[in-house]
């Protein structure tokens, strides 16, 4: 069996498809060494995985509030910083990596990791469209190219590039780019099962906006709290480990958490509302629930993500600054309407049928064999 590295960073929804990948190539019996930020180390010996911590990481957290430019630039740097690339080859190296699944935030590590000599496959944690035409073509794109890594090159130089999103739901799918051409929609990651709720209790309502702090965040939790407390729901809003601006008012028939595995909530939820990050989305979607998206950010996927899923009748899409009393309406159309049930129930039927981690792990291992002189087993 191979040593294979998978290089990641904690920037909240990208994780989980790298790990669940992780998961599946260490239980058919390859060595897994992740390389990542060094407050993921609790995590990933959690589960079994070698870690390395990069240094050239340290500059790294989504979770402070932070200016438009500065996040740009920060996003920009992990893109393609020169110091990460070279530790990231080098922690190749010392692993004796085989392959490596690197994420697509990091351009310039999928660069080191060639250069330390394993084969690369490039991982797309949300849509494909999103990368190669808002984020290539954005800011962050044109200031990773000023600092001399351009992310489109090396996403091509990769022996593989694989999205880990739902075919139907992504713009990209079919189109004729060059990296679309020669990508692979494996499927989304995020599991589910079909909710269930008590029906002899009121809905649960599920808010989680993000794990990074947005601009206006807050107000938007408050005015989701609002909207919760006029209806015969029960919410349960999470904060994603944030701290609120100031303190919010909480109705009565809603819970305010710091943080809760969502695995535990959406079984027996009835409406999710979200940010429009691609992995919550999904794991709502794959439970079959209606989703409520309103995105937190127009420069990242959560626009995208959100028509995607308005498009195809599992949801609704609203701005970050919606009034109350259309959040309270689209809850309850949620709650109410047929189609948009039909169409969740639709989704999350296509999602749980995918098993994007083992069609993941056999396009490592195929790029393996084809390496002379390498083998996958």
């Amino acid at each position: 069996m191979s040593t294979i590295a998978v290089v990641t960073v904690d920037a909240g929804g990208n994780v989980p498809p790298a790990l669940r990948i992780a998961d599946e190539l260490a239980r058919r019996g390859h060595r897994i060494e992740v390389l990542g930020h060094r407050r993921q180390a609790a995590e990933i010996a959690a589960g079994g995985h070698g870690f390395r911590a990069l240094d050239a990481l340290d500059f790294w957290n989504s979770g402070v509030r932070r200016s438009v430019p500065a996040a740009v630039g920060e996003a920009a740097r992990l893109a393609a910083d020169r110091a990460l690339e070279h530790e990231v080859g080098e922690a190749i190296r010392l692993a004796g990596a085989d392959a490596a699944l690197v994420d697509c935030l990091m351009a310039s590590s999928a660069r080191g990791a060639r250069t330390g000599g394993a084969v690369t496959a490039v991982l797309f944690h949300t849509f494909l469209e999103y990368w190669q035409r808002s984020y290539r073509r954005g800011p962050v794109g044109l200031v990773a190219r000023a600092r001399g890594a351009d992310p489109l090159a090396e996403w091509q130089h990769a022996d593989a590039r694989l999205v880990a999103s739902d075919p139907a739901l992504d713009p990209a799918s079919g189109r004729g780019s060059r990296v679309a051409e020669a990508a692979e929609w494996v499927g989304a990651v995020e599991h589910g099962v079909a909710a269930a709720p008590d029906a002899t209790r009121p809905p649960l309502v599920l808010a989680s906006l993000s794990t990074t702090w947005f601009p206006g965040q807050t107000e938007a939790y408050q005015r989701i709290l609002d909207a919760l407390g006029s209806l015969p729901v029960r919410g349960l809003v999470t904060l994603g480990g944030l701290a609120p601006d100031h303190a919010l008012r909480v109705p009565a028939n809603v819970e305010v958490r710091e943080l809760v595995p969502h695995a535990e909530v959406l079984p027996e939820a009835s409406v999710v509302i979200g940010h429009g990050g691609h992995s919550t989305t999904m794991r709502a979607l794959a439970h079959g629930l209606p989703a409520i998206v309103m995105p937190m950010h127009p420069m990242l996927d959560q626009p995208m993500v959100a028509a995607a899923v308005e498009r195809a009748g599992a949801g609704l899409a609203l701005p970050r600054t919606a009034p109350t009393a259309r959040i309270a309406a689209a809850v309850t159309s949620a709650l109410g309407d047929e189609r948009l049930r039909a169409g969740a129930t639709r989704l999350g039927e296509r999602l749980r049928a995918a098993d994007a981690a083992a069609a993941a792990a056999d396009a490592i291992e195929r790029v393996l064999a084809a390496r002379p002189g390498r083998a996958a087993a």
